[in-house]
């Protein structure tokens, strides 16, 4: 036997083995060595066809809801780890990303578009092998062997990521327009809120139906993390739900101090879809 030939078959092996371990976690892997990665991972097999109704835009604190699972099976988690719901949207304006149905934007991390949060990704969704990687799942980042070592990890500390009790959040939040804001953005800020109104814009032109959310633990209102999804909603006209409004102390469980646990990020995304049904 040739070496050639040897080489071959090995590979054809490794393969196969790569098919077999993606095919017993559902066709992705939850967490890799680095944020980067776990964002790729994510971001690839949620944009893969066929392409799912709705699509979670956001950081990491979205990265922890549930996708594409047995309970959630028409909805796409693409959180960026150390990210903003920017990245995605930017890429999604771009062609990169198709535009699904329904977007929810997550309205806590905006503020980081202020800065270069997320720009490793953003380039890396702009080079031929982000595209090969979604076609071609073994050959993605949610194939690398240390995503699954590391999600069998996380999974073993926190639990599965579709946990949960079947059932929303007790609360009766239904998404709004918020009142007008008393005094104006700064100018950095309100120019991330003109650039998403814009992207926003040709998106609901295009039939998109959207929802802005701040997710649980929320954020100071005098902050921007929370002034500028509030000044977006006004401005652009998409509704915004509060997550974290009337929760009744001891309701939500984290693994750190801002993301959630498997079963609270599951009846987040409960409440999310309920929301939805109302607009």
């Amino acid at each position: 036997m040739t070496y050639a030939l040897t080489l071959t078959l090995a590979l054809a092996a490794c393969f196969g083995l790569q098919s077999l371990a993606l095919h017993l976690v559902g066709g992705r892997t939850a967490k890799s060595e680095s944020n980067f990665f776990s964002s790729i991972a994510r971001i690839q097999t949620g944009a893969a066809e066929p392409m799912a109704e709705v699509f979670l835009l956001g950081s990491s604190r979205t990265g922890r809801l549930p996708s594409r699972n047995a309970e959630f099976t028409t909805v796409a988690n693409l959180g960026c780890d150390s990210g903003t719901a920017l990245v995605t949207l930017r890429a999604i304006d771009k062609g990169i990303l198709p535009l699904p149905p329904v977007l929810m934007i997550e309205g806590n991390t905006l503020v980081h578009g202020l800065g270069l949060s997320g720009k490793e990704i953003s380039g890396f969704l702009d080079s031929p092998w982000f595209g090969v990687g979604r076609k071609v799942p073994n050959l993605g980042a949610t194939a690398r062997p240390s995503a699954f070592a590391y999600s069998i990890l996380l999974e073993k500390k926190f639990g599965k990521a579709d946990a949960g009790e079947g059932l929303p959040w007790p609360v009766s939040a239904i998404p709004t327009i918020p009142p007008p804001d008393m005094e104006p953005l700064p100018e950095k800020a309100a120019k991330v809120v003109a650039e998403l109104t814009a992207i926003t814009d040709r998106f609901r032109k295009r039939g998109c139906m959207m929802l802005i959310v701040q997710l649980p633990p929320g954020a100071e209102p005098e902050s921007m993390n929370t002034r500028i999804p509030y000044e977006l909603s006004r401005v652009s006209g998409i509704p915004l739900l509060d997550l974290t409004k009337d929760l009744p102390r001891g309701s939500i469980t984290y693994t750190d101090s801002i993301h959630m646990a498997p079963a609270s990020a599951a009846a987040a995304l409960r409440s999310i879809l309920a929301a939805l049904e109302k607009m």
